[in-house]
């Protein structure tokens, strides 16, 4: 054996030994470089959520009475008053001798008009019905005297008295004409004098005062005063539910928060066809025990009842659901919620009555 062949030996080991070496310190950096990375955290699985045990307000289905009930405002009016109006002549306003809310007796003059030129012609008048007078007496005497003289004058034919007599009979009728027709102009000029006075029909109240002034022209017709009996009140309610009452409904009135009985005496129904427009949409309530404070003017609350079911079923309206046309509630049933349509009746501000769909005693769910 060689000394090349002896080495070779030699040179394996320390190659070996290199290697080995090599290896341990590769495992060690390794060991090493693991133990500085973060160790993961382990992921726990979440809790079981047990779930809340659900809970509903209910109502049991009962039996009850409802109402449908309508409330509005009338105001007292007086049921005897009077529109006061010029009526056969107009004229301008010479004095307004009343104001709203003053008391005036049957008789009383409320206005008048300009009577100025109507004077002078009544006094014109009286003189020429003074002068007719005059010669209706003198044909009058005239006649009397000549028909003595001519039955005793001899020279006189019967036919020529009987003419003469025919004359002055002719000449009396005229006179007598004369003197009538301006008695009758007279009258009617002291008429007319009469009416330029507005006087009150009845005792009462001044309720109304046309706004014309002093001077200003008064069309006849045109009412000027209203007078109204203030002990003959009635309320009256004019707007849209005038067609929910009935003549002899009964009806409760609240004055003050004190209730009085009512009943319906009047609706537009009632009314003839040419009454007054105002009118055709009016309803009259009497009211009885009024006490004597009531005034025209004060309003008050008028409750009509429309329609009644008793032993029916009655539900609170928010009870009651709407969806897609449908009208339904919740049910409780076996601790579950079920839907169930349902058929309304009549209805009041709070309640509805049930008329198909529920059973007594069911639970209906409100919250």
């Amino acid at each position: 054996m060689n000394l090349i062949s002896r080495l070779q030996p030699a040179r394996q080991r320390k190659h070996g030994i290199r290697v080995l070496l090599a290896a341990v310190s590769a495992t060690l950096l390794l060991s090493a470089g693991c133990s500085m990375l973060p160790q993961e955290e382990v992921t726990l699985a979440p809790p079981l959520k047990v779930p809340e045990k659900i809970t509903y307000e209910t109502l049991e289905v009962k039996k009850g009475t409802i109402e449908r009930k309508i409330r509005v405002t009338g105001r007292f009016i007086s049921v005897s008053q009077s529109n006061i109006q010029f009526t056969e002549r107009g004229g301008r306003l010479e004095l307004m001798k009343v104001k709203i809310g003053q008391k005036v007796k049957k008789g009383d003059i409320l206005a008048t008009l300009d009577t100025e030129t109507l004077n002078d012609d009544i006094k014109l008048q009286r003189i020429a019905l003074e002068r007719a007078q005059l010669g209706y007496d003198e044909a009058k005497r005239v006649l009397d005297v000549e028909s003595a003289a001519n039955s005793s004058n001899p020279d006189m034919t019967r036919v020529e008295a009987e003419s003469r007599n025919k004359q002055m009979q002719y000449n009396l009728s005229m006179a007598r004409l004369e003197l009538e027709s301006n008695a009758i102009r007279l009258q009617t000029l002291t008429r007319a004098l009469n009416e330029a006075n507005l006087v009150s029909p009845i005792d009462g109240d001044v309720i109304y005062v046309t706004d014309v002034k002093t001077g200003d022209w008064i069309d006849t017709y045109a009412t000027v005063v209203t007078v109204a009996d203030p002990e003959k009140l009635q309320l009256r309610y004019s707007d849209d539910r005038v067609g929910d009452f009935v003549t002899g409904m009964k009806v409760t009135v609240t004055i003050d928060n004190i209730v009085y009985q009512g009943e319906v005496v009047m609706t537009p129904i009632d009314l003839p066809i040419d009454a007054k427009e105002s009118m055709k949409n009016t309803v009259l309530v009497a009211v009885t025990g009024l006490p004597k404070d009531i005034r025209i003017g004060l309003d008050a609350q008028i409750v009509a009842t429309l329609d009644l079911r008793e032993n029916t079923i009655v539900l609170p309206k928010y009870a009651l659901q709407k969806n897609f046309g449908r009208t339904y509630v919740n049910v409780l049933k076996n601790n579950l919620r079920e839907e169930r349509d349902v058929e309304v009746g009549i209805q009041s501000d709070p309640e509805v009555e049930i008329v198909k769909g529920l059973e007594l005693g069911e639970m209906v769910i409100i919250r």
